[in-house]
């Protein structure tokens, strides 16, 4: 039987801060189990062993052993580069998935920012001769940010973040990046970093972008809507006691990171059979896995503010 897996994180570190993967399976980036009796497992091996009872019938009929979603942290001590990613159509000449995704801000100094999209409609022409220039924020709609915000970036989006911010990033299974504007850093070669001005120019959303930020309710102990789209649905739950979640009619695996607090994440099902293993506590940071196999969950609060991100597909 299949219980709630941790996994270990995959540190990459870059030239504008670090990021944490989470749980990830993409070329040789493959997240490993570290609880239980799968524990050394890699996430492939898992998909190739369980199918659908790791991930849903109809995910697994869809992606095969294909797991299509990217979990990550991403810490910021520079500003990360103007970029934007295909879609899938796009995306398919490279045999890979597009990239939409979205950021839960879980840390931010006051000054913090993010880029989504322009301030105004503009075309292929006008961001061109922006970049020529250096004059590429000028068209740009940037917004400051605070602990909470949430950023839906569907693929097609300029996007940026500044530094000194910290994010849960939720994504399509993809490593597609086109950058647009670098600052004119250098690499640690002391060559600037390479730009991607073409393949970006085919992909972007030329459309303004009225209001990056995602607005949403807060109410305690219910799933508070974020995101909706085909690749991903995004919730999240502030709780101050126990409640349960039933997700005998979802047929997708759950993804669950902790945003604030200390959490204690336990499956009925797995519990009755394999005792304690079917029991995880998360603290900021973490993240686990239920199998779609997995219907009833508790999730009880140790902590009067306890934030979750609930990530699954319809």
């Amino acid at each position: 039987m299949l219980y709630p897996l941790k996994f270990h994180s995959i540190k990459k570190d870059k030239l504008w801060g670090t990021e944490f993967w989470t749980i990830a399976s993409l070329g040789d980036d493959d997240s490993i189990v570290n609880n239980g009796y799968l524990e050394g497992n890699s996430l492939s091996d898992l998909l190739e062993t369980y199918m659908d009872e790791l991930v849903g019938e109809n995910i697994y009929q869809m992606y095969g052993n294909y797991f299509p979603l990217l979990f990550k942290i991403i810490d910021t001590h520079d500003s990360l580069s103007v970029q934007v990613h295909p879609d899938d159509m796009a995306a398919a000449e490279w045999e890979q998935m597009g990239k939409t995704k979205m950021w839960y801000v879980s840390n931010a100094q006051e000054n913090s920012s993010i880029v989504s999209g322009f301030n105004q409609d503009v075309d292929a022409h006008q961001v061109l001769q922006a970049l020529e220039e250096d004059t590429i924020f000028d068209l740009l709609n940037e917004c400051s940010v605070k602990r909470g915000d949430v950023i839906y970036l569907p693929a097609g989006r300029v996007h940026a973040l500044s530094s000194n911010i910290q994010v849960v990033e939720v994504q399509e299974n993809s490593d597609i990046t086109y950058r647009l504007y670098d600052y004119n850093r250098v690499d640690k070669n002391g060559q600037l970093r390479d730009l991607h001005i073409e393949q970006a120019l085919d992909v972007i959303d030329y459309t303004r972008t009225d209001d990056p930020l995602v607005t949403y309710e807060a109410q305690i102990n219910n799933a508070n809507v974020l995101v909706q789209d085909e690749h991903f649905c995004a919730n999240v739950l502030c709780l101050d006691k126990t409640i349960e979640r039933d997700y005998a009619r979802l047929d997708s695996f759950v993804v669950y990171i902790c945003l604030e607090g200390i959490c204690e994440i336990a499956s009925n099902e797995a519990t009755e059979v394999l005792g304690e293993m079917g029991k995880v506590t998360l603290a900021k940071g973490d993240s686990v896995l239920i199998p779609a196999s997995l219907n009833d969950i508790v999730l009880s609060a140790n902590h009067s503010n306890v934030r979750l991100l609930e990530v699954y597909i319809v």
